[in-house]
């Protein structure tokens, strides 16, 4: 499950570099597009002069073989007092099934004007990561070759949770913000949920035949001065199949939440390795 983040920040999630042969033994995500609607959480008594609604629609097709393209759109609507404002956040990635490289467009519109954006590819050569930005400027960079794309972080906490793991530490890069940002990330992974124990209806035909875990994620700015406290927090329910449910976007001003509201599984390419 991508995390997503509101105003100039994308979508994240990531994990280790691994080589092929180990990615084919590693959990498969299902292709699906889902559908997760947000609402401000007012237990926690922030932002009480504010509304804030939002929709996410997440498309993943692809798999290890061919690697994973996957389509985000999140609007969030927040009406205040004054005026209301209307954050339409679009971004398109491709990854490798390897984790060898990583293709990324995020475009951010603020009330229907485009505000900025993030256009580049991300490749593992010589020991680094050689970044190659065309927006929002043009230019080149390297990265530790160490760092996670987003699709790798989500299959490997998926298998850290499978093999009854708790922890898993990494650092990301997604190429959001201005393209140049890292984050490192603490997930959390709690008790194993056995099939069947979901209070939702969408896809229970699928999610309910599986186990699941509930999972927080906590996303730490690199080149923040405070790199203590977590930029923000993202919390779900993880199915086996890679699959998300109950969302919590903890932003420390707001904290919106939510549930998968409708889903459909796609079909799954062949894959020949």
């Amino acid at each position: 499950m991508l995390a997503p983040r509101l105003g100039r920040y994308a979508l994240s999630a990531a994990l280790l570099a691994i080589a092929t042969p180990l990615y084919a033994a590693m959990p498969t995500i299902v292709p699906h597009r889902a559908v997760y609607d947000l609402e401000l959480d007012r237990s926690d008594g922030q932002m009480t002069s504010s509304d804030i609604e939002g929709r996410l629609v997440l498309e993943t097709t692809g798999s290890a073989c061919e690697g994973y393209s996957v389509n985000t759109r999140f609007v969030t609507r927040i009406v205040g007092a004054q005026q209301s404002l209307v954050n339409d956040l679009r971004s398109a990635t491709w990854e490798a099934g390897d984790g060898s490289s990583y293709r990324f467009l995020t475009k951010n519109y603020l009330n229907k004007k485009l505000a900025d954006e993030t256009d580049g590819s991300a490749t593992r050569e010589d020991g680094t990561i050689a970044v190659d930005l065309t927006a929002p400027e043009d230019t080149e960079f390297k990265l530790d070759s160490k760092i996670l794309f987003p699709t790798q972080h989500v299959r490997r906490v998926l298998e850290a949770a499978e093999a009854g793991e708790t922890i898993v530490v990494a650092d990301v890069y997604d190429g959001s913000d201005t393209g140049r940002k890292t984050f490192s990330t603490t997930t959390v992974i709690g008790a194993r949920r056995p099939p069947g124990g979901s209070e939702s209806k969408a896809g229970n035909d699928v999610l309910g035949e599986l186990a699941s875990w509930p999972v927080t994620v906590g996303y730490f700015d690199n080149d923040a001065e405070d790199t203590e406290t977590p930029t923000y927090e993202f919390s779900y329910d993880m199915f086996a199949n890679g699959v998300s449910r109950k969302i919590v976007l903890d932003y420390g001003d707001f904290t919106l939440v939510g549930d998968l509201t409708a889903i459909e599984f796609l079909d799954e390419p062949p894959c020949d390795e």
